[in-house]
């Protein structure tokens, strides 16, 4: 049986969370990359699933031979702020947008 390695879940983890923050914003402003991702899974939505579920898997068998972390802790920090700076940018794109027609 894997044992589930936790740097290398913390570290996909991170890349997803920025990934999807990044293909959120791109598919907003680039046409053919929203068709892109509704290609992938016939919903926008979707297809960000899916792509990051691809890139999830790839980066943490990329990442699974590293070494265990003395504490999870930084780990953890390094998720939680990467997923609340991600919403703000989100966030703050649509307010952005909304406001300036």
């Amino acid at each position: 049986m894997m044992k589930i390695n936790s740097n290398s879940v913390i570290k996909s983890t991170v890349t997803v969370i920025w990934l999807i923050v990044a293909m959120t914003l791109l598919s907003e402003v680039s046409g053919p990359f929203k068709s892109l991702l509704i290609q992938i899974g016939s919903h926008h939505w979707i297809g960000k699933g899916i792509v990051s579920m691809v890139v999830f898997v790839v980066t943490y068998l990329l990442f699974s031979k590293s070494k265990e972390p003395e504490s999870i802790l930084s780990g953890a920090i390094a998720v939680v702020g990467s997923a609340v700076f991600g919403a703000l940018i989100i966030f703050g794109f649509f307010i952005w947008h909304f406001v300036s027609g």
